[in-house]
């Protein structure tokens, strides 16, 4: 399963990705029991993190997202 955090700013991402990774990898690792308890089946989580500036306020973006 892939997944993509999209935030506004690079120093936004810099935070969610942290240091060699540190963080976005506990985002997946707390995130995959919740999912494969959803689905019912084990997978494998791949996160990736976006720069889009401005995707709040962007309604096409937002209506892409289910938002």
């Amino acid at each position: 399963m892939h997944a993509t955090v999209f935030v506004e700013t690079e120093s936004q991402k810099q935070i969610v990705v942290g240091r060699a990774g540190s963080v976005i990898k506990q985002i997946g690792t707390r995130a995959r029991p919740e999912i494969e308890q959803i689905l019912g089946q084990q997978i494998f989580l791949e996160l990736q993190v976006k720069t889009r500036p401005k995707w709040r306020s962007d309604a096409a973006m937002l209506e892409r997202l289910g938002i």
